[in-house]
């Protein structure tokens, strides 16, 4: 058995320990329609508190509404025209009351600015255009490796990790897993690592095996160590009515 191969088996007694039953779990809000919100909410989670990323969605969906749009049902056009009509990724951030920059170092871009970056690069993206969240569950069927968005989606600024990447196809719809900082911490110290630093292909690695091994879902796993880890409630309230 492989040193991840015997993590993923102490980490599954310690999550049914835990979370028990996954029928009791908060899952994962998503976008299903909406590849416009996917990509706010994944490159806008980075770093942040959620609280903040609910915001930025929230003034985007009233922003589209008062135009007339359903953000619910944006795609990549109308996400790009909400940047035209706002003169940019500035007027953006200032519509949304977020100017938070891609990263912590000189002279990194706005988020808001990768978000346009994303959304671009999707609509002119080589072999065709990916424009919808349908289209992203289409191409899965044909490439279950995503590679060629994925690849596109590396390579725009600050999000080579791939964290982002996974995390949107979460929000569309597809089994994936986004493991950050905190839940990789959970996984060094409750999977017999804490004497190495685990990257994050082989945290989602160890993820994918625990689901496997639970039974459950990996993006449903990560989302309740996630919630777990970062003080939010793990499990829906009990109706006792």
């Amino acid at each position: 058995m492989t040193e991840l191969s015997e993590a993923a088996v102490r980490l599954t007694e310690v999550c049914r320990s835990i979370f028990d039953d996954e029928s009791q779990w908060i899952e994962a809000d998503g976008y299903p329609n909406s590849l416009a919100l996917g990509i706010i909410d994944s490159i806008f989670s980075t770093g942040s508190h959620y609280t903040s990323v609910v915001n930025v969605t929230t003034a985007y969906r009233a922003m589209r509404r008062a135009q007339g749009g359903d953000p619910n049902n944006d795609g990549v056009q109308e996400l790009l025209a909400s940047f035209e009509a706002l003169d940019g990724s500035a007027g953006w951030a200032e519509a949304v009351n977020n100017h938070k920059p891609a990263h912590t170092g000189r002279g990194a871009l706005l988020k808001a600015e990768v978000v346009y970056r994303a959304a671009l690069t999707l609509a002119s993206l080589e072999g065709g255009p990916i424009e919808t969240a349908a289209d992203v569950r289409e191409e899965f069927q044909r490439d279950p490796e995503l590679k060629r968005i994925k690849k596109a989606w590396l390579r725009l600024p600050s999000q080579s990790s791939g964290v982002t990447f996974n995390y949107l196809l979460i929000l569309v719809g597809l089994q994936s897993v986004k493991p950050d900082r905190m839940v990789i911490r959970f996984i060094e110290e409750h999977a017999g690592l804490e004497d190495r630093a685990v990257t994050s292909k082989e945290a989602a690695s160890i993820i994918s095996q625990v689901a496997g091994l639970y039974p459950t879902q990996a993006r449903k796993l990560d989302h309740v160590i996630w919630r777990h880890v970062s003080g939010r409630d793990v499990f829906r309230a009990v109706d006792v009515t």
